[in-house]
């Protein structure tokens, strides 16, 4: 009867508990179903933000292109040299600019010139808005977004003037851009596999659909789709929306205005099912309510067994560990793994959860350390101007990025025959060069990992015995091998997850380093005239203007000396132009030779040539001058076994600044001098002080 007794009571006070708890209760289920409507807002506007980041990042891309073809249009090579322009195009653009599908060059009347492939998506282009903005702007610009029923692909027109000198429009530089580029727009966003992003534009077009196993691109499908008549309505530029996609599934979609021009108006979406773009809020009311049953059921256990205090001592000490986690005390714990209640286990569990997050937390900022420092290592190349410089940045940033790793960089050779160390650190145990065929990751062109437990066949460069685990990464550009970059590592668990970071490092590596030989090498295009191997005439004044302004500031002189080979004319017709050119090659080799280290000698055109010798006096040119004429003479230049017979030169020399108070002056004095030299060919003349009795010479002439 008592046992009866106290089982009614203590049912009594559980139900006094339960009535008591009943507010609560219901407040709880209230606030639950308050957050899930607000955890949809959530998803609602997560929706939102990632149609913005994937605006963002298609603007980027548009962005990159413009400036891509903007800078091809204004490459001075290609700016300046009109009659090489198609053929630099076809050759030469669409290896260095190759995310264009087509590039193609238009007349200012909108007829094609030349182009790389399908001219059919540039033609036609005289009487369009977009050609005539360009005419009238003369800046970069975009076309309206088509879709191409032959190449089955999206694609938008991106089209630049070409400047002349006197800034008029000698013709539109126009590139194709495909939207192939934006597949990778999926990945970006993190979206399921479930998910799609399209973009089409007002007429109902369907400009791109990913993923589109259907075939939808192209076609005007979407007119059919409520998505569609929702956003045509709407006035607002973007939006999010809870309607049945095109393919019948219920999707949360989210759109926003990707591009608004005459005629066009082009929307970017997203469509994601509804079962999962809400999962979370579905996930999270489900699990409220599971927790206060549960909270309901200790409430009553409690109540049941009269172990409150006991029970708020150890939820307090969790919930105290908590709030310390919370506040970012990454080593909180509740010390309680030796109990064995429910609230223990609860306990261990956060336990473990906080171990569990402070190990991710201190991978996760390791992983930005990484990123940091790799961007801030890409910024730090961008401005190297030599080898050298990008060298001791690679050393800075190994030393950071793996500072306990001994590794080291080679690069490959001039001779391209064998790779040579350019720095290390931390000494690793590695040869100083070796061959290509030493190392596993040059033959295979991809990274080589070794680790200690494997048997695999190690690299020839590196000592004996080799280091217990080590990696190889090639530095590849364009499909060139630059280097290797070797890393050494005494746990292959820790170099494994290094790969990633190593082969970012050397991806901005080689790069950088591409970048810098193709400057250097179209440095040296630009400056050397491409027969003899001089200077040309545009640096030689260059280099006359940037000299006379030191002459100026430090009261020097600068002597310049003209020089015509007398008779070119005659060998030319005599021997023919190859050996003409023969006779330019010799010339130049001559002068390269005999000149000292401060003076440039410059091929002026056809077959004067100009010598200028900073620091120089009249006289002392003079003599420098009588030199190279003896030094013609003697020269002996053969055609296929023939000789050309005697060569000489006529030669003029004036200085700055007794003969003029700019370059151009003195260039002047130095040809009238040289006009007076070949009245009687062979021979050297300074210019005389009375200019007029030089020019009576030449008028008599």
């Amino acid at each position: 009867m008592k046992k009866f007794l106290f089982g009614r009571l203590a049912i009594r006070f559980a139900m006094i508990f339960l009535l008591a708890l009943l507010p609560a209760l219901g407040l709880a289920i209230f606030n639950s179903h308050v957050q899930y409507e607000n955890q949809k807002a959530h998803s609602r506007e997560s929706a939102l933000r990632v149609v913005r980041l994937l605006k963002g990042a298609h603007t980027q891309i548009i962005d990159d292109a413009k400036s891509l073809v903007k800078s091809m249009a204004q490459f001075p090579p290609f700016r300046d040299q009109a009659a090489q322009r198609c053929n630099f195009l076809r050759k030469s653009f669409p290896q260095m600019f190759q995310r264009f599908s087509d590039i193609a060059l238009a007349a200012p009347d909108g007829n094609i010139l030349c182009s790389t492939g399908n001219i059919d998506r540039v033609a036609m282009l005289g009487s369009t808005p977009f050609f005539s903005e360009l005419l009238t702007r003369r800046d970069v610009g975009t076309g309206a977004y088509r879709f191409d029923p032959m190449l089955a692909s999206p694609y938008v027109l991106i089209g630049a003037p070409v400047l002349s000198r006197e800034n008029d429009v000698d013709a539109i530089l126009l590139a194709t851009l495909d939207f192939s580029a934006f597949e990778a727009l999926q990945l970006t966003a993190q979206l399921s596999s479930d998910s799609v992003i399209f973009v089409f534009d007002s007429s109902g077009l369907f400009l791109a659909r990913y993923p589109d196993p259907e075939g939808w691109e192209g076609t005007n499908r979407i007119t059919k789709a409520a998505i569609f008549h929702a956003v045509q309505s709407s006035l607002a530029d973007e939006g999010t929306l809870d309607l049945l996609g095109a393919d019948g599934v219920p999707r949360l979609f989210a759109y926003t205005k990707l591009r608004k021009a005459p005629g066009q108006t082009v929307y970017l979406a997203t469509g994601v099912p509804v079962a999962l773009a809400y999962a979370n809020a579905r996930q999270d009311i489900v699990a409220d309510l599971i927790t206060y049953g549960g909270l309901l059921l200790l409430v009553l256990l409690i109540a049941w067994a009269a172990v409150q205090a006991l029970v708020s001592r150890k939820l307090r000490r969790l919930v105290q560990s908590a709030g310390r986690l919370q506040a970012g005390e990454l080593g909180a714990r509740t010390g309680m793994q030796g109990a064995g209640d429910e609230i223990g286990k609860l306990a261990a569990a956060f336990d473990a959860m906080a171990d569990s997050m402070e190990s991710r937390i201190l991978e996760l900022q390791r992983h930005g350390n990484e990123m940091r420092d790799l961007k801030e290592m890409s910024d730090a190349m961008q401005v190297c101007a030599t080898q050298d410089e990008v060298l001791a940045i690679v050393r800075q940033f190994a030393l950071r990025l793996f500072p306990d790793q001994p590794g080291a960089l080679y690069l490959t050779h001039a001779s391209g025959d064998f790779f040579e160390l350019r720095t290390h650190w931390h000494e690793p145990v590695v040869n100083s060069e070796f061959l290509p065929q030493d190392c596993w990751a040059a033959r295979r062109g991809k990274v080589y990992r070794v680790d200690a437990a494997s048997n695999q066949p190690r690299c020839h460069h590196v000592h004996t015995p080799p280091p217990i685990n080590y990696m190889c990464v090639p530095l590849m550009a364009q499909g060139e091998m630059l280097g290797i970059l070797h890393l050494e590592n005494d746990q292959a668990a820790r170099l494994a997850d290094e790969q990633p970071v190593a082969m970012a490092f050397a991806e901005h590596t080689a790069l950088t380093l591409a970048n810098l030989r193709l400057r250097d090498k179209l440095h040296v295009q630009a400056m050397r005239d491409g027969l003899t191997g001089l200077l040309n005439r545009r640096f030689m004044e260059e280099s006359l203007l940037r000299e006379t302004r030191h002459a100026r500031r430090n009261h020097s002189q600068i002597a310049i000396i003209m020089i015509d080979i007398d008779h070119f004319k005659r060998f030319n017709d005599t021997f023919g132009h190859a050996a003409g050119d023969a006779l330019l090659r010799a010339i130049g080799k001559m002068l390269q030779e005999a000149m000292r280290g401060s003076d440039l000698a410059c091929r002026y055109g056809g077959e004067e040539f100009t010598v200028i010798l900073p620091g120089t006096p009249l006289q002392a040119a003079a003599t420098i001058a009588e030199k190279l004429r003896e030094s013609t003479q003697s020269m002996e230049v053969a055609m296929e076994g023939q000789a050309l017979g005697k060569i000489t030169i006529s030669l003029g020399v004036a200085c700055f600044p007794e003969h003029g108070d700019t370059y151009e002056a003195v260039l002047h004095a130095a040809d009238l001098a040289l006009m007076h030299a070949k009245q009687t060919r062979n021979r050297v003349v300074k210019y005389a002080q009375d200019e007029l009795e030089i020019r009576r010479q030449t008028q008599r002439r």
